[in-house]
C-alpha cells in the first residue's frame, strides 16, 4: 500500500537511512557505498565512494529537497567529473552490515568545485567538508592527477603531503577539491533480517512509499 509523506517532515527513506547510519556508526564499513555514473559510450562507471552525510549537514541555512542530497568528495580532475557534467543520472548501491541493510538510490549527481558548480547553494558546502575533513585526507588532493601514468620518481614524496602544509588550512580550500551531492528520486530498501522491501519514490513533487515483495 503507497503513502504519502508530508513537507514538513523529513522523508521516510531519509530517516531509515539515518537510523541505519546509527547502527552502524561502529562498523568503517558502513561509510562506504558504491555510485554508478555513465560513461561517454553509455556504459556504467561504478567506484566507492565515503559517504559524508546529508548536505544540511555543511549549510547553516537549508530549505527544501536540496538539503536531503547525499555528499561525498572527489578530485575534479577524476573521470566522473566528466561524467557527471555529461550525464548526471547515477545511482548508489549502499549496504549496512550490522543491521543488514541495503539501500539501492537512483538521482542526480551536482558538484561544487573550485571552478564549477552546478549545485545552487555555492560554495558554503564545500568549504564545510575541506574544514570537516582531516589534514591527512585533505592531502590526498595534492597529489599529481588520478588516473594518470605513476612516474618514476613518483615515489620520491608526491605522495607525503607534510600535515602542517599551509596548503591544508581551513581556510585555504584545495582547488582541486570536489564537493558531490547526490540528489534522490527514488530509494529502494531492502532489510535482509526481516525479508521487508520498501520503495520511495518523488512523483509530482511527493515521496509516496510502498513496500514490495523483497
Amino acid at each position: 500500500r503507497a503513502m504519502a509523506s508530508t513537507s514538513a517532515t523529513a522523508p521516510a527513506w531519509r530517516q531509515a537511512i539515518k537510523h541505519a547510519m546509527k547502527k552502524n556508526g561502529r562498523n568503517p564499513a558502513s561509510k562506504y557505498a558504491q555510485v554508478a555514473t555513465i560513461k561517454p559510450d553509455g556504459s556504467p562507471a561504478v567506484r566507492t565512494v565515503v559517504i559524508r552525510g546529508f548536505l544540511d549537514g555543511f549549510l547553516e541555512r537549508c530549505a527544501g529537497r536540496e538539503c536531503d542530497a547525499l555528499v561525498f568528495c572527489t578530485d575534479n580532475r577524476s573521470s566522473k567529473i566528466g561524467e557527471i557534467a555529461r550525464d548526471a543520472r547515477g545511482e548508489m548501491a549502499w549496504y549496512f552490515p550490522e543491521t543488514r541493510e541495503q539501500f539501492r538510490v537512483t538521482g542526480t549527481f551536482a558538484t561544487q568545485s573550485a571552478t564549477t558548480t552546478s549545485a545552487v547553494e555555492g560554495d558554503d558546502a564545500r568549504q564545510a567538508l575541506w574544514v570537516k575533513m582531516r589534514r591527512g585526507a585533505r592531502g590526498q588532493f595534492l597529489w599529481p592527477s588520478p588516473g594518470g601514468a605513476r612516474t618514476e620518481d613518483a615515489d620520491s614524496g608526491l605522495w607525503n603531503i607534510d600535515e602542517d602544509d599551509a596548503s591544508l588550512d581551513d581556510e585555504r580550500v584545495g582547488e582541486h577539491f570536489t564537493l558531490v551531492s547526490f540528489h534522490a528520486s527514488r530509494i529502494d530498501h531492502l532489510a535482509l533480517r526481516t525479508n521487508e522491501r520498501i520503495v520511495h519514490e518523488d512523483i509530482n513533487g511527493e515521496w509516496v512509499t510502498t513496500r514490495v515483495n523483497p
